[in-house]
């Protein structure tokens, strides 16, 4: 079916910011719907990614201030190993603005360290700590070590009753949006599995820079900062999974080589103002600005 400019450019965003909803397309780019009823757009990759039964009943209690509550959570282990061989990720949800961080993790034993470096990156980037952590009664989260660390820094910890996992429904719900979103990348750009870890970091990057109906439409980053200018991307999005060109700065053999690496693209950098690409034959990963 032939589309017009404006259909196309909304399929083309569609995929950019990682199969979000039209209806939340159509309060982004409202010229885009001008002549294009949102009912007209049908994603099949959406709903091989997305179908689900029932959702959790939402909860009416939230905080009032960063990193009062943080929701976790441990996925895994994945059938699949990822590109740097983890199997496993943990989930940090802060309540008040459901801003969402990720760690991939190679064994579940890693869940006490993680938490610390996420502790200290809280207290050094945004001068406070945390007051409550909400887990389920996982080994992983009841081990000693963990549970002497949160008694020592004053942290509280919330866990759910058996066989109950709607009492940290926040956490289930945003592990489920994270794995749709990556399946949904993955899917689309038909890349092999193994690149679960980037396109869940992808994910993350993306759900946190897109308006929540959790939020009256606000971004999670928006609301954690304050200011809008604080979500916005860094960089302009581009589509998971698509072909680019890392430039070789000066690295060329001779004048006859190529000047350039053909790569996927597989993310954005969170240390540099740049795009990580993955190189196949070689298994490299850089850094790119395109």
């Amino acid at each position: 079916m032939q589309l017009d400019d404006s259909a196309a450019q909304i399929w083309l965003w569609h995929q950019r910011l990682g199969h979000p909803s039209f209806t939340l397309l159509q309060k982004l780019f409202p010229s885009l719907f001008q002549h294009n009823n949102v009912s007209i757009f049908q994603c099949e990759t959406c709903e091989l990614a997305k179908h689900h039964r029932v959702s959790f009943p939402l909860s009416s209690n939230k905080s009032f201030a960063p990193f009062s509550l943080i929701h976790t959570d441990v996925w895994g282990p994945s059938r699949v190993v990822s590109l740097n061989g983890c199997r496993w990720f943990i989930s940090f949800i802060d309540d008040f603005s459901r801003t969402t961080w990720v760690y991939l993790l190679k064994d579940k034993s890693d869940v006490f360290t993680v938490f610390q470096l996420f502790h200290k990156m809280v207290q050094t980037q945004f001068n406070t700590s945390i007051k409550t952590i909400r887990s389920e009664n996982g080994g992983e989260y009841m081990s000693g070590t963990l549970q002497k660390y949160l008694h020592t820094h004053g942290i509280i910890h919330q866990t759910t009753c058996a066989c109950t996992p709607q009492q940290n429904g926040v956490v289930e719900r945003q592990n489920r949006h994270l794995l749709e979103v990556t399946r949904a990348l993955l899917l689309t750009a038909s890349v092999p599995k193994s690149y679960w870890g980037d396109a869940l970091l992808t994910a993350t990057y993306l759900i946190n820079r897109t308006p929540s109906c959790v939020l009256d439409f606000k971004r999670p980053l928006e609301v954690l900062f304050s200011s809008v200018s604080s979500s916005n991307f860094i960089i302009p999005p581009r589509v998971f999974g698509c072909i680019c060109f890392v430039h070789l700065h000066g690295q060329s053999s001779s004048k006859l080589d190529p000047c350039a690496l053909k790569c996927v693209f597989i993310g954005y950098s969170p240390t540099q103002k740049g795009y990580k690409c993955y190189h196949p034959p070689s298994r490299k990963h850089l850094c790119q600005w395109m």
